[in-house]
């Protein structure tokens, strides 16, 4: 058999023998890997959820809301559902207790009323109204009192307080009237206040006071025209006065209402708008921290990540190791294939980084150009250098991207890295850590690059014997495969 024949015949299989034994050697890491990266997406997505941008529904419908009821003249009060629902929602349980402190003292009020009415007509038909008030009308308003305790619905609410008040107002208008011309116009007085009291002092929704006021008015027009005590110009005066303050008190409901659903309104608008600041405040600093090209954190990151490891590896006592990744010839890549293609290259390189890395406490950031940078908290020399070799592999199997043009085959894109590790103290700095690194990564370049070089910070080798030790320097190389041509 001829040597080219042998040739043709047994370069392609080393080739795939080579590549075969490279991705069995990195099947496992590689799964392990890309389960990390999968984690670590789920948990940025699952923070992403926690703070998502807030509705621009919600808070253009609480703007309008706002121009409405900010109009002149009567606007009907009731919110959109939603809207009316977070009011309820925000104001059940200040409103109930509120309901429940002013219910017990109009309650205290009343029967110091009753005592005083009793004792002063001194009469010996008075025991029958002092029985009805204090037997049936106040068990009947502690009852419903005391349920507001609980923060009731809407409904059952603003209809037991309107219930029990107007059934008030109405066994004073059957006691009060009929009886002589004092009596009745006395009658006319406890009407006012029962208004007043459903409208101004609990306040009840507007519907619902002016509902019992509508009650209480047509209660006071039955009972007027069967008392015979008061003349024609009498009634109509007390007809008059009655209107009149159900009139002003569903005025002052309505403007108090009206200013309730105002202020919260305007409190929902800021805490919206206080929420998309908050919203855009993180993302403006999540994205001022990612290189826009390949995703990974910048410069800017890296310094605070770096400064952070630092001083939490000086504090715990731990080793801190850093790597610094540079891809070969990627200005011959640029030179020749345009810069379009660089960058496709730059994130084929970032994704598999990311790839190699171990677990979330792993930082990787792009360090300016084409190099990159990684740091590994807790990791000594060995650690760390299984780590660089997994990158070194990963990008040197995985290879460039594919080529627009037909039949053209991408250069073979391969990274050199240098690396240092130390245990941060008082004695050395983090510039020394990096230059440490850096300098193994030119020693790399210098050796053939495609490979991994290690060195120690100059602090140490100052620590030495008299005898100067030059830096640990480990590389793995791989034969260049003999169908690509490597510069």
């Amino acid at each position: 058999m001829q040597p080219l024949q042998i040739c043709a015949y047994w370069v392609p299989a080393l080739v795939t023998f080579r590549e075969r034994h490279l991705s069995d050697d990195l099947s496992l890491n590689c799964r392990l890997r890309r389960t990390g990266h999968r984690q670590r997406m789920q948990d940025r997505l699952q923070g992403k959820r926690q703070l998502q941008m807030p509705s621009t529904s919600i808070h253009e419908l609480a703007i309008q809301q706002i121009e409405r009821l900010s109009r002149r003249g009567f606007q009907r009060l009731a919110l959109p559902r939603p809207l009316e629902n977070a009011f309820e929602q925000s104001t059940l349980a200040r409103r109930s207790e509120r309901l429940w402190l002013e219910g017990l003292v109009a309650i205290g009020l009343f029967n110091i009323y009753l005592l005083v009415d009793h004792f002063l007509q001194n009469s010996s038909n008075s025991w029958l109204p002092l029985q009805i008030r204090l037997c049936v009308v106040t068990p009947l308003a502690l009852l419903i009192n005391l349920s507001m305790r609980w923060s009731p619905n809407k409904i059952y609410r603003e209809v037991s307080i309107a219930g029990a008040s107007c059934f008030i107002g109405i066994t004073h208008l059957y006691i009060e009237s009929n009886k002589n011309a004092a009596s009745s116009a006395y009658a006319q007085v406890g009407l006012i206040v029962a208004v007043i009291f459903v409208n101004v002092v609990m306040r009840l929704q507007f519907f619902y006071a002016l509902s019992a006021s509508a009650i209480l008015l047509a209660s006071d027009l039955v009972f007027i025209q069967h008392d015979h005590f008061l003349n024609s110009s009498e009634k109509l005066l007390g007809i008059t006065l009655a209107v009149c303050a159900i009139s002003m008190t569903a005025i002052a409901n309505y403007s108090i209402g009206r200013e309730e659903r105002l202020g919260f309104l305007m409190r929902l608008r800021s805490e919206i708008q206080s929420k998309e600041l908050s919203f855009l405040n993180v993302e403006l600093q999540r994205i001022s921290c990612i290189d826009s090209l390949t995703g990974l954190a910048n410069r800017h990151a890296y310094e605070l990540q770096f400064a952070k490891l630092w001083s939490e590896s000086i504090d715990s006592g731990s080793c801190l190791s850093a790597i610094v990744i540079d891809i070969d010839h990627f200005k011959l890549t640029n030179d020749t294939r345009g810069h379009l293609y660089g960058d496709r290259v730059l994130v084929r390189v970032a994704s598999l980084l990311l790839q190699g890395l171990r677990c979330k406490d792993d930082f990787a950031a792009r360090f300016g150009g084409e190099e990159f940078v990684v740091l590994l908290p807790g990791t000594t020399q060995e650690g760390a250098m299984i780590v660089a070799e997994r990158i070194r592999k990963l990008v040197e199997v995985a290879g460039s991207p594919a080529l627009p043009e037909p039949g053209s085959h991408p250069r073979l894109s391969t990274v050199s890295c240098g690396g240092a590790s130390c245990y941060p103290s008082d004695v050395n700095c983090k510039e020394d850590l990096l230059d440490a690194a850096d300098k193994a990564l030119y020693q790399a370049k210098e050796l053939g690059r495609n490979r991994v070089c290690w060195g120690e910070l100059a602090s140490r080798q100052k620590e030495s014997s008299s005898s100067y030790k030059r830096p640990i320097r480990i590389s793995v190389k791989s034969d260049p495969l003999p169908l690509t041509s490597v510069d």
